[in-house]
């Protein structure tokens, strides 16, 4: 148990995004230095497909194309609203008590169709910006700190990862 290589064990902490054992919990020392500046892994998080990165996810390209026909259905429909809206407030509609209703029903939708928007704007952005961060701090250099550990701390260690192992 206690001979591992050290690139081995610094690639699985990489790989595995943690800087403690996975069996016993002991904390490793480990330096993490990320791999790409954060324009530059934007940049490639944008570009590569998610099964490139290696991670499951909506794609990004996925929700620009809904980003961009959601954009232009809202521009449509608020264009639709304003033109309608404009009709029953130009024309004389005093006989007509529905029509007033009508143009504050008209409003009201807008701006619910344009909060809804924003919403989903927001949340995508929120989304995608959260799986970036994880795949950027995933993709990171880790390099573990070698303290001198007294020879009774390495026997202690290796007690517990066994302990940890037999009750398994």
């Amino acid at each position: 148990m206690g001979a591992v290589h050290q690139p081995c064990l610094e690639r699985w902490l990489e790989e595995s995004n943690r800087s403690s054992c996975e069996v016993c919990g002991y904390p490793f020392d480990v330096e993490r230095t990320p791999r790409h500046s954060p324009f530059h892994s934007l940049v490639i998080y944008l570009k590569k497909s998610p099964r490139d990165l290696h991670i499951s996810i909506r794609p990004p390209k996925i929700d620009l194309i809904r980003c961009l026909a959601l954009t232009a259905m809202t521009l449509a429909a608020i264009y639709i609203f304003i033109v309608a809206g404009d009709f029953y407030s130009s024309n004389n509609y005093d006989n007509f008590p529905p029509a007033k209703w009508t143009n504050y029903s008209l409003v009201f939708v807008g701006f619910l169709i344009v909060f809804s928007y924003f919403i989903w704007i927001t949340w995508t952005l929120d989304y995608h910006k959260n799986v970036w961060y994880w795949w950027w701090q995933k993709t990171s250099i880790v390099r573990m700190n070698y303290h001198r550990h007294s020879v009774n701390e390495m026997k202690n260690l290796n007690l517990s990862c066994n302990r940890v192992i037999s009750r398994v």
